[in-house]
C-alpha cells in the first residue's frame, strides 16, 4: 500500500504511515493463519451424521476380520490419553490394525501420496474407495474419525459400533470355524428358477428382491438374474444406513424393506454370508443367498465361471446346457424348506 501525503502535516503523514503498515502485517498474518490452518496436523471440526459412514455391529466386524469377504484397512484411532483395558488392547494388537492417532489423522489422509509410505511402508496408499474400518475402545473417536474420512472424499468408512469392547466376547469364544460361512447357506440353481418363474406369473406378490453384490466386472461378463438389482458389495454398509430417498438416487432403485423377500446374488460364500448379516442387523431377515456362476446367456444356453479375484484374469465360462429347464418337483421342497411360500398350483 504507497500513501501520499498531499500538503498534509508531519504528524498525519506518520500516522498514515503506520496504519498502512498495520495493514499489511495483518495481512500478512492472516494469509500465514490460513496457510497453517491448510498444512495442519490437528482434526478440523466436523459434523457427525451417521448416514455419511457405516455402522458394523460386533457381529459383522467379527466376520469381516476373520472371512475378508471385500478387502480393508483397520485404523485404530484411540488417543495417546486412553486408559482402555488389557483384553482391548490385546485384541488391537492381534488384528494387525493401524496405529494413526486422532491429531495426526487429517494431516496423514490430505497427503496420503507422500506421507503414509513413511508411517506403513509395508501398506498400500489407500484411495478414496479403499475400505476404512476406523475403531476405537467404545467407538467415539472412531466415529469422528469416520465423520472426518467421509469429508476428505473417502467413500467407504465405517465404524464397529460399541467399539472394539463389543468385539472383545466374540474374540474370546471365537473358534477356527465359528465365523465361516456354511456352502448350505445357498440355494439351488433350480430354486432360483421356480421364484424367477413364480415372480413372472404372479406379478412379484413375493416382494422379491434380487441384490446383486457381485462386482462391475462380474455383472458384465457373466449377466445377470432377470430382475435383479445392483450395488457392490463394500457399498452395502454404508448404503444400509441411508435414508429410503438417499438410496434411490444413489443406486435408481428402492431401498429393499423388511418386509421383502430377499436374494443375495454373489459368486462369493464369504460375501454373501457377510451382506447377509449386514442386512439382519438393518432388520431384513428374510433374506437368502444364492451362491453359483450359473447363468443363462442370450441364446438359452446355461453357463457357469469359476470365482475369481478382481485383479485375477476372468475364466471362461463352462457350457451346461442348451436350455434352461430344472427339477420342479425339488425346487419346490428345497424353497419349502427354507419357509419360502411360493403358492405353487
Amino acid at each position: 500500500m504507497h500513501v501520499t501525503n498531499v500538503g498534509g502535516s508531519l504528524t498525519t503523514a506518520v500516522c498514515l504511515s503506520l496504519i498502512a503498515w498495520s495493514v499489511r502485517v495483518l495481512r500478512s498474518a492472516k494469509h500465514k493463519d490460513r496457510k497453517q490452518r491448510t498444512t495442519s496436523s490437528s482434526q478440523p471440526t466436523v459434523k457427525l451424521n451417521r448416514q455419511t459412514y457405516g455402522v458394523l455391529s460386533a457381529k459383522a466386524f467379527w466376520m469381516l476380520v476373520r472371512t475378508k469377504p471385500v478387502p480393508y484397512l483397520l485404523l485404530d484411532v484411540r488417543p495417546a490419553t486412553d486408559s482402555s483395558s488389557g483384553v482391548v488392547s490385546q485384541l488391537s494388537e492381534r488384528l494387525s490394525v493401524l496405529h494413526i492417532l486422532p491429531e495426526e489423522l487429517a494431516n496423514l489422509l490430505r497427503n496420503r501420496n507422500t506421507l503414509w509410505a513413511k508411517k506403513f511402508p509395508d501398506v498400500p496408499v489407500p484411495s478414496l474407495k479403499t475400505t476404512l474400518i476406523f475403531i476405537s475402545t467404545h467407538g467415539h473417536s472412531s466415529s469422528h474419525a469416520a465423520a472426518l474420512g467421509t469429508s476428505l472424499g473417502f467413500m467407504r468408512c465405517s465404524i464397529v459400533d460399541g467399539g472394539l469392547a463389543a468385539a472383545v466376547p466374540l474374540a474370546h469364544f471365537d473358534t477356527p470355524d465359528a465365523s465361516s460361512p456354511e456352502k448350505s447357506i445357498s440355494l439351488s440353481f433350480d430354486a432360483v428358477l421356480l421364484l424367477l418363474e413364480t415372480v413372472r406369473d404372479n406379478g412379484n406378490a413375493l416382494g422379491l428382491v434380487i441384490l446383486d453384490i457381485r462386482r462391475f466386472d462380474e455383472r458384465a461378463l457373466y449377466g445377470k438374474l432377470e430382475g435383479s438389482v445392483h450395488i457392490t458389495m463394500d457399498h452395502l454398509p454404508k448404503a444400509l444406513g441411508m435414508s429410503d430417498e438417499d438410496w434411490l438416487r444413489s443406486f435408481r432403485f428402492h431401498k429393499p424393506s423388511s418386509d421383502n423377500l430377499i436374494l443375495l446374488h454373489s459368486r462369493s460364500h464369504e460375501a454373501a454370508a457377510w451382506a447377509k448379516q449386514l442386512l439382519s442387523d438393518a432388520g431384513s431377515h428374510n433374506c437368502h443367498c444364492y451362491v453359483d456362476g450359473a447363468y443363462a446367456g442370450p441364446d438359452g444356453t446355461v453357463r457357469n465361471y469359476e470365482a475369481y479375484g478382481e485383479t485375477e484374469a476372468p475364466p471362461e465360462p463352462v457350457a451346461m446346457g442348451q436350455t434352461v429347464t430344472f427339477d420342479r418337483t425339488s425346487a419346490e421342497r428345497e424353497l419349502l424348506d427354507r419357509r419360502i411360500a411360493i403358492h405353487v398350483e
